[in-house]
Order: structure tokens, then C-alpha cells, then sequence
């Protein structure tokens, strides 16, 4: 299995298991919490895909995000990182966001400010013709076969 296709918060052994099952304890009286400040996030970020035409879907349940890039997101990846924001891409062209189920919405308006602050200053280097990323991903095998 590569870097990036599979994580796993719980995975592992009794102590990660009797985490979980604590959690599951707590999980309703988070949801309300999890799904308003998950809507929010995806909100903030529909908002940056109407301004980078690279970014070509937002999607998501609650506080797992995905965004689907129009180009390979390692270098949106990197740049996020030199700013102090840890974020993964996944299958090459997925952006995907996992914050804690505790997050605040202040946290989140702060994670949205330095991550347009981002793409605002690599997009002149990330920005590529609007393709989709299936396409894409057929381009980039179709040249790295020769």
C-alpha cells in the first residue's frame, strides 16, 4: 500500500480499542457540533473553489473533506506545509482534510485564511487548464509510460 491511501485513527491495539469504544460513549452529543462546523469548513472551501478553478469539487461528510485538484496536489501539499499547515493528498489528485472531531469554527476560519493564503500565492505556479482529474491522472501515466 503507498503513502497517503489509507490511515486509520483507531487502528492498532487495546489501548487504541478501549479509545475507541470511549468515544463511541461520547459521539452523539458531538455530532450536532461536528456537523455545523463541518458544513462551515465545506462552505469556506466551496467558497475558495468559485476563486481557483484547480480546485474542482469539494465533498464530504461532516469533518472528512475531500478536494479533487485538476493536477497533482503534491505541490499545494508542500506549500502548506512550509506555512505550518498539515494537510495529505491522497490518490494524487485529492486533497483530503480530517480535523478533529473537536475543532472549533474559529479554528477552522483560521485553518481557511492560511490556506487561501496558499493557494493565493502558488496559484500563479499551480494554476492549469480546468481538466478533470481522471483525465488527468490518464495524461500523467500516458507520459511517465514513455
Amino acid at each position: 500500500m503507498a503513502p497517503g491511501t489509507h490511515g486509520s485513527t483507531f487502528g492498532g491495539r487495546a489501548l487504541a480499542c478501549a479509545v475507541a469504544v470511549e468515544f463511541f460513549e461520547i459521539l452523539d452529543e458531538l455530532l450536532p457540533q461536528i456537523r455545523r462546523v463541518g458544513d462551515y469548513f465545506r462552505g469556506g472551501l466551496r467558497d475558495m473553489q468559485s476563486r481557483y478553478g484547480f480546485l474542482t469539487e469539494v465533498r464530504g461528510e461532516g469533518l472528512m473533506v475531500g478536494m479533487q485538484l485538476a493536477m497533482p496536489g503534491k505541490q499545494i501539499v508542500d506549500n502548506a506545509m512550509q506555512d505550518g499547515l498539515l494537510i495529505n493528498c491522497t490518490h494524487e489528485y485529492t486533497i483530503r482534510l480530517l480535523p478533529p472531531f473537536i475543532v472549533t469554527r474559529a479554528q477552522v476560519r483560521e485553518f481557511l485564511k492560511l490556506f487561501e493564503a496558499v493557494l493565493a500565492a502558488g496559484s500563479a505556479s499551480l494554476s492549469s487548464p480546468k481538466i478533470d482529474a481522471p483525465v488527468a491522472q490518464s495524461l500523467h501515466s500516458h507520459a511517465t509510460a514513455r
